[in-house]
């Protein structure tokens, strides 16, 4: 049989399903992380979890998501998902990414995403929980100029490099958090705000949770949270390594890639071994290296597609991508993925 998932687990979430089976039911938490176009083969499967996850639930499922992960857990809680989630990965794949337009036109752009799938309120969802995490920016990340974005970034490899906290300088992570029940985790790591995600904020948490430096402008002073630059989530929670569940459930991680990068910033210094009590109750899900080789170029899409491709070949790859991921929507049967199991090395 082709390998088409990877399935790891912390040593209790393998335990519990081992013993009582795998149960969508048991899952608190569902993390979506910082992708860029990565998401895209993911695309399928979400539009398979959505409905899924929220069957006879007894107790809200949260989701927990930055940048890209925020709008595809934005698009979860419309009420018709499947349809919000196909209009979000036609409008993504669709839309003009060429890194040498102006910030505004790409806002602009991003802006369109969104509404293309926005529709309902967040807190009128009856099972979901959406939290979406966005940066307060300090310094010269909260300037508009590039080069002072530049400066702070290559100021922020050295900080992360001297420890994660300090990190602190530059950013503090603010959570814009459904009222109606606390995220049941905390973080280990960064100073953390919190603030209510409501109908007056919800498009612009969105939109500032994707808005990466030099290339999206962040958005500022949004309604209700504390007033400063908001950037992408992913500075702080760039593939969610500093997470801890308060009660007994499990996290859903459903991944494009088979480890956690601890911070985007990492991708330029000194990686850390992500705490073992992050991974405890983790159960991540991600492509097998096999399927991955499959895909057009043998990859996942990626960011740089759009600088270095035409546009109509980086849509038709973007486009073959997401469709190959139904492949992933088909294969996520629960004896199939306990069969593929296996405990975090």
């Amino acid at each position: 049989m082709e390998m088409i998932w990877k399935v790891q687990a912390g040593p209790t979430a393998c335990a519990h399903l081992q013993r009582q089976g795998w149960n969508w039911q048991d899952f608190e938490v569902v993390i979506g992380a910082s992708a860029g176009p990565k998401w895209l083969v993911l695309s399928a499967l979400d539009r398979f979890l959505a409905p899924v996850l929220q069957q006879n639930r007894q107790e809200p499922l949260h989701l927990l998501g930055s940048s890209s992960g925020a709008y595809r857990f934005s698009a979860y809680v419309q009420e018709d998902p499947v349809r919000a989630l196909k209009n979000l990965e036609e409008a993504y794949i669709d839309a003009d990414w060429s890194p040498e337009r102006p910030q505004k036109l790409i806002r602009q752009t991003a802006a369109g995403i969104v509404r293309s799938f926005l529709r309902r309120q967040p807190l009128e969802h009856p099972n979901y929980r959406l939290h979406i995490i966005t940066s307060l920016c300090h310094g010269w990340l909260a300037w508009d100029q590039k080069w002072a974005q530049v400066l702070a970034l290559l100021a922020g490899v050295v900080l992360n490099a001297l420890g994660r906290d300090k990190l602190g300088y530059l950013v503090k992570r603010l959570v814009f958090s459904d009222p109606r029940s606390p995220l049941p985790a905390r973080f280990h790591d960064l100073p953390t705000l919190r603030t209510e995600l409501n109908e007056s904020n919800h498009f612009e948490a969105v939109l500032a949770s994707g808005a990466i430096p030099v290339l999206i402008p962040g958005e500022r002073d949004l309604p209700g949270a504390p007033p400063g630059l908001l950037r992408d989530g992913g500075l702080v929670d760039y593939h969610f390594d500093q997470l801890q569940l308060h009660n007994e459930g499990l996290i859903l991680y459903p991944h494009f890639a088979d480890s956690l990068l601890p911070g985007w910033l990492e991708r330029y210094g000194r990686r850390r071994r992500i705490p073992q009590q992050v991974l405890d109750r983790m159960v991540l899900l991600s492509p097998h290296p096999d399927w991955i080789s499959k895909l057009p170029n043998g990859k996942i899409p990626e960011r740089g597609d759009a600088a270095h491709m035409g546009q109509r070949e980086r849509r038709r790859l973007w486009s073959e991508a997401a469709r190959r991921g139904q492949d992933l929507a088909e294969a996520c049967l629960p004896e199939r993925l306990l069969g593929n199991m296996v405990r975090f090395s």
